[in-house]
């Protein structure tokens, strides 16, 4: 028997629900971290207005992640148990670590500036 095939339909449904949220956190948070390293790969050029431009944007997708995470907080808070998922255990990995990139790049670009500023 292949996996999934004893779900019934409404726990399709909801594993359908938890695979849109999972996906959405995903999309975000690569998002995110791609803009950081492009904001990075701008700062190393020493084109400071486009890695803060960049470093902006990534920012405004690592906040949609986190409300997406908050949203999963809150329903769990709320009673609404989510049962184990390896995509939405992915997905929070995923947000995570852009979030640290994110906020990594952002302390690196600040030393790309400083030492900018000194030449």
């Amino acid at each position: 028997m292949k996996v999934g095939e004893l779900m019934s339909k409404q726990q399709m449904g909801y594993n359908s629900e938890v695979q849109d949220v999972a996906m959405r956190l995903i999309a975000a948070s690569g998002e995110s971290r791609t803009l950081a390293f492009e904001a990075l790969d701008a700062a190393e050029e020493s084109d400071f207005d486009q890695a803060r431009k960049l470093l902006s944007e990534a920012n405004v997708q690592i906040e949609k992640a986190h409300e997406i995470q908050t949203e999963l907080l809150i329903s769990e808070a709320n009673g609404n148990q989510l049962p184990f998922s390896s995509l939405l255990a992915h997905a929070q990995d995923h947000f995570m670590t852009s979030m640290l990139a994110v906020e990594l790049i952002a302390r690196l670009i600040k030393i790309h500036v400083r030492e900018g500023e000194n030449l």
